[in-house]
């Protein structure tokens, strides 16, 4: 074996061995604190505390139950509509309306999941906050769109195409 590789391997052993020397040295300090005290977890901190049933939540859930309806009613009705008719053009508007259907129950599906995000975003206390720039959203937005990520200026820049440089 070549010297460099050698010496090599010897201080990767050499860091290995500080390493569970440090580890082995943390675990004999918290043996000690745990014999000490009896207490095995810190002492529990309680952070502030948030509102189980908002009406930022209560509106939320009302908008999710909402759309979980309206994706039932669309399953209702797909399962009613027929599969084939007597004439191509009856087909052809068959086809039609479940392609309006699918891309309806997409679009609802799509939605529901950014409501899902929302009511996560307002259990961890962060709902109405821009992802962006970290400014409060309006509460005009939130209303009518309730699972916004974004202030409107923020949403402005996203949408905006990229202006093109002149050479």
């Amino acid at each position: 074996m070549p010297k460099k590789a050698s010496a090599q391997k010897k201080s990767v052993g050499k860091a290995i061995v500080r390493s569970v020397v440090s580890a082995a040295k943390t675990a004999k300090k918290s043996a000690k604190t745990v014999l000490l005290t009896g207490r095995t977890l810190p002492q529990p901190v309680e952070i502030e505390p948030r509102p189980l049933d908002s009406p930022v939540l209560r509106a939320l859930r009302k908008e999710r139950r909402r759309l979980v309806e309206e994706l039932k009613h669309q399953e209702m009705l797909a399962q009613e509509r027929p599969t084939t008719g007597n004439h191509m053009a009856d087909d052809a508007t068959e086809v039609e309306e479940q392609a309006k259907s699918l891309a309806l129950r997409r679009h609802l599906e799509g939605m529901l999941k950014e409501i899902d995000r929302a009511i996560v975003r307002a259990d961890k206390g962060t709902y109405g906050i821009c992802d962006r720039c970290k400014n409060p959203i309006p509460e005009e937005r939130l209303k009518v769109v309730p699972s916004a990520t974004l202030c409107i200026d923020c949403a402005k820049l996203q949408t905006r195409p990229a202006a093109k440089v002149m050479a």
